[in-house]
C-alpha cells in the first residue's frame, strides 16, 4: 500500500489544524450574535405594532368611558327632571281633589 504524501514529507505543523478550527468557531460566534441581533430587531418591531394596536384599544376604551359619564350626568338629570313631574302630578291630583270636596 501507498501512503499519501500531502505535505511534502514534513512534520504536521499543529496551527493547520488550529486556524481553521478558530476561524470556524469564530465564524460561528459571528453568526450566533448576527442572529440574536435580527431576531431582537424583529421581536421589537413585532412588539411595536402589538403596542401600538393595544394603545388605540385603549384610546378607544378611554373614549367610550368618556362617553359612558357624560351619558350618567344626563341620567341624573332626567331623574331629577322625572321627580319635578311627579310632584306637580301629585299636586294636580291633591289640589283637584281639594277642589271637589269643595
Amino acid at each position: 500500500m501507498e501512503e499519501l504524501d500531502w505535505n511534502g514529507g514534513a512534520p504536521l505543523d499543529p496551527f493547520m489544524f488550529i486556524v481553521p478550527l478558530a476561524g470556524m468557531a469564530t465564524g460561528i460566534i459571528i453568526s450566533i450574535g448576527f442572529f440574536k441581533t435580527v431576531r431582537h430587531m424583529i421581536d421589537r418591531k413585532l412588539s411595536r405594532g402589538h403596542d401600538g394596536q393595544l394603545r388605540e384599544e385603549v384610546a378607544d376604551l378611554q373614549a367610550r368611558i368618556e362617553a359612558l359619564e357624560s351619558e350618567h350626568g344626563r341620567v341624573d338629570e332626567l331623574e331629577d327632571r322625572l321627580e319635578f313631574a311627579e310632584r306637580l302630578l301629585i299636586r294636580g291630583r291633591e289640589s283637584g281633589a281639594a277642589a271637589e270636596e269643595r
